[in-house]
């Protein structure tokens, strides 16, 4: 029989960059975004856990508050470095020291 393996937690904590999970989030808005026109639950798509890495750089946001905010900047950004500099600035108030 084989002996399952013991998990072994990395020793360090991987970070990811606020500009690198939005512009993931704009590429999962525009394949993923018509779902949520067509009336599907947030937590039923690919955008999901994109925004929850989100709302864990913010603080007192919940997530459909700040995928409804996202949405919205992704509706009217033509270019996807704009969505990230529109989104970016539309975090400021909501982002925890340090993130």
């Amino acid at each position: 029989m084989d002996a399952k393996k013991k998990y072994v937690k990395p020793a360090f904590r991987f970070v990811t960059d606020l500009g690198s999970i939005l512009e993931c989030l704009y590429e999962v808005y525009g394949t993923d975004g018509e779902l949520l026109l067509k009336g599907e639950k947030l937590s039923d798509t690919v955008i999901c856990p994109f925004i929850r890495m989100v709302q864990k750089k913010c603080s007192a946001v919940d997530a459909e508050s700040l995928h409804l905010m996202l949405w919205k900047i992704y509706m009217v950004s033509a270019r996807k470095e704009a969505f990230v500099a529109d989104a970016k600035k539309a975090l400021q108030l909501y982002l925890k020291e340090g993130s």
